[in-house]
């Protein structure tokens, strides 16, 4: 295996049902066919939009290669950095086991207990260690008004978190609806000392909800910053394994 990992993924928090723009389910398997996972953070209220908006949450996360979660807006915070973990470890070891195919002709699953006791703990190293560009896309729509200070508490603490890691990382962070458009807008630090946080704290929540117009910005994005890397090594060349 490399001896470096580069994950990108998308994390998707929402309240609700996509309602104008592109499909977020074809979005999201374009997102995986790419080599990006999309996890889902659903924070859905009750009644038949509710279920409606869990079953998209999970349809998403399902056609992304990711996780979901269906949670209060209480549990936002530590959701966040779980998903988050929990998503890398879990493309990790998806990696972990095709080069085990390639090796040895067989997966994780199929290995001597103390066998895969080691590669859970190597994975669990690669996590803490692989280079991390992710894609953190809000829904901002008007139905997110009383969760906003949640979400901008989490997404603080998400931040120490991912800065407590030993690998780099990259942290792209896209609300919608756009204020220009029916897409998304991207949120850039100008001070590295600041926080997204600070930033989402002047969004007002209105409008409807693109969220497959969204995702697409957010995989064009990571995609984008994949090729920036690749130019950035000696000689040009991409070494990383990418997944």
């Amino acid at each position: 295996m490399s001896s470096e990992t580069v994950l990108r993924q998308i994390l998707l928090v929402t309240d609700g049902c996509s309602n104008v723009g592109s499909d977020p389910v074809r979005a999201a398997k374009t997102g995986i066919s790419r080599g990006i996972s999309t996890s889902v953070i659903g924070i859905v209220d009750d009644g038949s939009l509710g279920e409606q908006g869990k079953r998209e949450a999970y349809e998403i996360a399902e056609a992304g290669g990711g996780m979901c979660r269906i949670i209060s807006v209480a549990d936002l915070s530590m959701t966040m950095q779980m998903v988050t973990r929990q998503t890398m470890q879990l493309t990790l070891q998806q990696v972990v086991n095709e080069e085990l195919r390639n090796l040895i002709g067989k997966p994780t699953d199929e290995l001597a207990p103390d066998v895969r006791t080691k590669v859970a703990a190597m994975v669990d190293t690669m996590a803490e260690e692989s280079e991390l560009h992710m894609a953190l896309v809000i829904d901002v729509s008007a139905s997110m008004a009383s969760k906003m200070a949640s979400v901008r508490e989490a997404v603080r603490d998400m931040e120490f978190g991912l800065k407590a890691r030993s690998g780099r990382y990259h942290l792209y962070v896209f609300t919608y609806p756009s204020a220009y458009s029916m897409s998304a807008d991207e949120h850039v630090l100008e001070d590295q000392s600041g926080s997204i946080a600070d930033i989402l704290a002047h969004i007002r929540p209105a409008g409807n909800t693109p969220t497959g117009p969204a995702l697409l910005a957010a995989i064009d994005r990571l995609l984008a910053s994949f090729v920036e890397r690749g130019k950035e090594d000696a000689g040009g060349h991409m070494r990383d394994y990418v997944v």
